[in-house]
């Protein structure tokens, strides 16, 4: 495959990306006393949760959106989290409990952490190769349905200052009573590193779809470490997650970028949940509970589906924790009912927005096209939408099965697997109305159920490469049992080594050109833009005046301007629904017939439209120009003011001249 296009300023992008990223929890969580892999793991959950909460509720007072805002903000919060955390320490609260869980946790080196810190760094590496060598570079406009609604919102939360819940949804539903809610911390953090660094608005979009694989190795890697598990285990696990190709198939087909998101920083949520149960006091108690508010309010603003996967996720292992331990029934259900307050109490505005959107569209429906021994036999191999199975995560996925009892701590994440593995058949396989309504909490989209699957399987397939190398660690002592008790003391971390190192060659490099090759799918030239078609949409900013609008097709690339060019646009995204009987759909239908119809002269003017685009390619291949845009070149009250064999812009003048 050709090598991505990256430049110095690229990769400085990713870089101020990660930090705008990790700095902002980081602080907030150091000040809540979080340490180790669980603050690294959940910084990023924290950030979110920062840039979601904050930005609502500054615009609300008035206060435009900006960096400052974040850095003031934060240290706020980091204040009142230290301020809180010292007031109480001083009252000396008795302990609630008596020991910790798991209890202990397995007991890793200091050149055992950094070794693990070394192989999710390479995972991480591994997956931003995979995403940037798949789009050719950080410049590349991916062309799916929901790109160009996170692209345009990122810039207009930037240029405009205005991170309200209801704010980006105007670049497409502008007239009055057609505002929808969107969650809107991604694009809220999107739109500050845009800020910070000025550049094109699809190279921020891309370089944090760099980190995203990143994020899932860090954050599964930390969850297998807060359980017990073994240095190897976590390594391998982290490697895994960047090798599963069903983790791409969020960032290309979309791409579902919030969505992908909070997948990989739901585990996280999990490490925050089991942080507070362990609390020794109640000023732990108190400070871990806000903290795990925050990660909770992280998710939603993040993605409100996330709530649902949450669920899956922490029911078992409280099950699991109470089992072992029944006399922590006595208080952990209150704790968590308190933090759950809390944590109501901050994205109250979020699940009302939520709700508003949910009652204003109708569901989703993806059909039902597989049958239902092929969707299992389909997500069993890891080999979901790809004509072959990605045999060496399944191997050592069936280790990890038959070791399951070894498991220890991680013995409830058996539960959410089967569930997910259970709701991406049924999604898969039928379209009965019950399976509907069961995975309408993701859209029951078989993709995005095959995603969580996958990544938390990717546990197993750590723990399958653990037993290996701990069999291979028994025959080498038994082999060298008469050498030197240094090489035996050794074999342990040598034989991980070459575990690691054998997972990673006999998977092909981690399916390094499988899952590049998924990342190339819709980007280039089209499906929806050609470069000729990106060069007429950026010339649009000096051709238009600022503040005039732009009718266009929504089912052709030209949905882009704003985000390329900063133009407003009638038709802000592919999706127009809820836009029936508006002066939008007045022009999409009948446009042509301007010096005819009163009625659309009047929405043009109403709307504020001077210039006409139309370009050629078109998202869908089964889609058709808009009624109103066709045959415009005849027309007396359109002048041609730019064109190239790809794009034609028209200045709207009068039926008689200009």
């Amino acid at each position: 495959m050709a090598a991505p296009v990256v430049d110095g300023s690229d990769l400085g992008l990713v870089v101020v990306y990660a930090l705008a990223l990790f700095l902002p929890g980081g602080i907030v969580g150091l000040a809540a006393r979080l340490r180790g892999w669980c603050l690294a793991a959940t910084a990023p959950l924290l950030t979110y949760a920062l840039v979601g909460l904050l930005g609502p509720w500054t615009t609300a007072l008035g206060v435009r959106w900006s960096a400052g805002v974040l850095v003031v903000g934060t240290l706020l919060v980091a204040v009142v989290l230290a301020g809180l955390d010292r007031l109480l320490a001083r009252w000396r609260s008795a302990p609630t409990v008596t020991t910790t869980w798991p209890t202990p946790l397995a007991a890793w080196s200091p050149r055992a952490h950094l070794a693990v810190a070394a192989v999710v760094g390479v995972a991480a590496l591994a997956g931003a190769q995979v995403v940037i060598g798949g789009m050719r570079g950080l410049r590349t406009i991916p062309q799916d349905w929901d790109a160009v609604f996170h692209a345009s919102g990122i810039r207009w939360i930037a240029e405009r200052g205005d991170a309200g819940l209801f704010g980006m949804s105007q670049i497409n539903w502008f007239e009055p009573g057609t505002s929808i809610f969107y969650p809107n911390a991604y694009h809220i953090l999107g739109a500050t590193v845009l800020q910070l660094t000025g550049r094109d608005v699809p190279s921020v979009l891309n370089a944090h779809t760099a980190l995203i694989p990143g994020l899932c190795a860090l954050v599964l890697a930390a969850l297998v470490r807060r359980f017990g598990g073994t240095p190897t285990h976590a390594a391998a696990t982290a490697l895994a997650a960047v090798a599963a190709s069903a983790l791409y198939d969020m960032l290309w087909r979309g791409p579902l970028l919030p969505y992908a998101t909070g997948v990989a920083l739901t585990p996280a949520f999990l490490l925050l949940v089991v942080h507070l149960l362990d609390s020794l006091s109640l000023r732990q108690a108190t400070v871990r509970g806000l903290v795990a508010a925050l990660g909770a309010a992280g998710l939603v603003c993040l993605h409100p589906a996330m709530l649902f996967g949450v669920v899956v996720l922490v029911v078992p292992c409280l099950i699991q924790r109470w089992a072992t331990r029944p006399e922590r029934l006595r208080r952990e259900p209150l704790v968590l009912a308190g933090t759950t307050l809390a944590a109501l109490a901050l994205v109250s505005s979020q699940i009302a927005g939520s709700l508003h959107s949910a009652a204003s569209f109708p569901a989703v429906d993806w059909p039902a096209d597989l049958a239902w021994s092929e969707s299992i036999t389909e997500i069993l191999s890891f080999g979901h939408a790809a004509p072959w199975p990605q045999m060496w995560l399944v191997a050592p996925a069936v280790v990890g099965l038959l070791t399951y009892n070894r498991l220890g701590a991680l013995r409830w994440i058996g539960a959410p697997i089967v569930v997910f593995g259970a709701l991406f058949v049924l999604a898969a396989s039928s379209d009965a109305e019950w399976v509907n309504a069961v995975t309408r909490p993701w859209w029951n989209d078989r993709w995005r159920l095959a995603a969580l699957f996958t990544l938390l399987a990717c546990v197993l397939v750590g723990h399958g490469v653990d037993r290996i190398a701990a069999l291979l660690a028994r025959l080498s002592r038994w082999l060298f049992r008469d050498s030197a008790g240094r090489l035996a003391e050794g074999s342990g971390a040598v034989t991980a080594f070459i575990a690691l190192v054998a997972f990673v060659a006999l998977s092909h490099g981690l399916y390094l050109e499988r899952n590049e090759t998924k990342m190339s799918i819709n980007t280039g030239q089209g499906p929806a833009l050609s470069s000729l078609e990106v060069t007429g949409l950026s010339a649009l900013g000096s051709l238009v005046p600022r503040g005039v609008r732009v009718l266009n097709d929504r089912n052709d690339g030209s949905v882009w301007m704003y985000a390329l060019s900063g133009t407003l646009p009638v038709a802000g995204h592919y999706d127009g629904t809820g836009l029936g009987n508006t002066d939008v759909s007045t022009l999409e239908t009948a446009f042509n017939l301007y010096d005819e119809r009163p009625d659309v002269r009047a929405a043009v003017s109403r709307l504020g439209v001077g210039y006409v685009v139309v370009g050629e390619g078109f998202l869908r291949s089964y889609s058709d120009r808009a009624p109103g845009l066709t045959n415009l070149d005849d027309l007396p009250f359109l002048r041609l003011v730019y064109a190239n064999p790809d794009f034609r812009v028209y200045r709207i003048v009068a039926p008689d001249g200009d």
